[in-house]
């Protein structure tokens, strides 16, 4: 009997140091779990309700036109200042003078050619007679005021290299040789020009004098 009363002590003890090691191991994974949880519930419960009806807005409120609108303040007169009236050009001192016929424009940009603003003496060279410039070509050089050879056999490389870009034919003045047939033709006409001078001119038969038939003598 004793032997049995110490059995079941000793069992009772021994369940209890168990159950006193399983109730410990349990509260220590309860409260890690339950603190996630109170921490979804309080962030469900701070946001609050997206209320997804808009606000009605108000209209706003109309104000008069004669409270919206201020009278405009009189202007003050003041003196009216007369226009200056303008000089004609050729009373300005310093003022550029118009080209006459003949004359040479002024270059505006850098390589461009000094053109003319008519032919000398009312006469253009004909053009075409150099090789590579058509009648399209010699419109276009008439029209900027390229008149004559001596014009042409006068450029240099860079008024040469304007010209072929106001034409639209880049490289064709120095492939065609241009300038040369040009100062050919400045040369011949020069010799042209000597030759006629150098004509003796024949002396105007005198007033009066002429020349009579001798009449033969018929035999009596």
């Amino acid at each position: 009997m004793p032997l049995l009363i110490v059995q079941l002590a000793v069992l009772i003890a021994i369940a209890f140091v168990v159950g006193c090691l399983l109730g410990r191991f349990v509260r220590r994974k309860r409260p890690a779990t339950s603190d996630n949880e109170r921490t979804i519930i309080a962030a469900a419960l701070a946001t609050p309700p997206i209320d997804e009806k808009p606000e009605k807005l108000e209209p706003p409120k109309t104000v008069g036109a004669a409270t919206a609108v201020a009278k405009p303040e009189t202007p003050v007169e003041t003196d009216k200042a007369e226009a200056p009236k303008k000089v004609p050009d050729a009373e300005v001192v310093g003022g550029e003078l118009p080209l006459q016929k003949g004359e040479a424009k002024p270059a505006a940009e850098t390589g461009q050619p000094q053109f003319l603003e008519a032919p000398r003496q009312g006469k253009a060279d004909d053009l075409t007679v150099i090789h590579g410039i058509g009648r399209a070509v010699e419109a276009i050089l008439n029209g900027l005021g390229v008149f004559h050879y001596d014009q042409i056999s006068g450029w240099s490389d860079d008024e040469s290299r304007w010209i072929e870009q106001a034409i639209g034919f880049p490289g064709r003045i120095g492939r065609e040789n241009w300038r040369g047939q040009a100062a050919r033709f400045v040369s011949a006409s020069a010799k042209g020009r000597t030759r006629k001078a150098e004509k003796p001119k024949k002396a105007p038969a005198k007033a009066g004098t002429r020349r009579t038939r001798k009449t033969p003598k018929t035999p009596s």
